[in-house]
């Protein structure tokens, strides 16, 4: 089921929510655009979902997914799409996003974001899980760049895999921009090239967040203030294409909630002047 993208509105710049963060949030309406929930919780425990209405009455919601998995062999479990939908309807999100990753394999939960061994079946058995989940939800399914420290020789690269599975399906895509550049540190190769060959029409939203070095690998923690590499990423990004919203992820170092909000102030600034300041 093709999707139309260019309905999803212009949502800004925005925070990833946290519990712990949760009242200076609902304290700071002028400057947050919008917010992004974990969408699993939601799913695991529908008896929650009063606090997700309440979270829409503050704030634009987007639901953010990690437990799709939509790499794994065979359909999407029946019970986890109906989660899916019962989520996506009460955010009354313009779009659901999860991550092009697989996170279990038949009997086995990997705990972990694992990168997709890109082959024509493979590539064939997504693209029919996203038509079937964005027929679902009657909205556009936008899918994650993950960050890896392992990648598989794949015959199809990750660019080309997004260019077809985004002409097949018309899906979006949720560009991880510091998961770009932990992967290009990590792995050797050129950022902005890597962004050139991404079909970047159909790029929807960003990721924004820092990360650690630990044993000479650069870890997306989600932890740290984003790194200036990352901000000229989405300078870079932003003088190409109209992005419609950003997210900033802090999942630890949750103490004050100010450095949070200076970078979505910065994020904001940038989407509409796209220069590092």
């Amino acid at each position: 089921m093709p999707v139309n993208l260019a309905s999803i509105p212009y949502l800004g710049s925005g925070l990833g929510y946290r519990e712990e963060l949760a009242d200076g949030i609902a304290a700071a309406r002028d400057e947050i655009d919008f917010v992004e929930v974990l969408a699993d919780k939601y799913i695991s425990q529908p008896q929650l979902l009063d606090e997700l209405r309440e979270i829409r009455d503050l704030y634009p919601v987007i639901p953010h997914g990690v437990g799709l998995s939509i790499g794994t062999v065979g359909p999407v479990p029946p019970d986890y799409l109906a989660g899916m939908r019962r989520v996506s309807d009460v955010s009354g999100a313009p779009y659901y996003s999860d991550h092009l990753c697989m996170t279990k394999v038949p009997g086995i939960d990997l705990h972990h974001l694992a990168p997709l061994w890109r082959t024509e079946e493979v590539l064939e058995s997504i693209i029919g899980k996203v038509d079937t989940i964005q027929q679902t939800l009657g909205k556009p399914l936008v899918l994650e760049t993950i960050s890896y420290l392992v990648d598989f020789d794949s015959p199809i690269s990750e660019p080309d895999f997004f260019h077809r599975l985004t002409e097949r399906t018309g899906c979006g895509i949720l560009l991880d921009l510091t998961n770009v550049y932990s992967n290009s540190v990590n792995h050797l190769f050129d950022p902005l090239e890597y962004l050139q060959r991404l079909p970047l029409d159909h790029v929807v939203q960003v990721h924004l967040a820092g990360g650690f070095w630990a044993h000479g690998v650069l870890i997306d923690g989600h932890s740290h203030p984003v790194p200036e590499e990352v901000w000229e990423l989405l300078a870079e990004l932003c003088g190409r294409i109209d992005l419609k919203a950003s997210i900033l992820e802090q999942d630890a170092n949750l103490d004050s909630l100010r450095p949070l909000l200076e970078q979505v102030w910065r994020a904001r600034s940038i989407m509409r002047n796209p220069v590092v300041a």
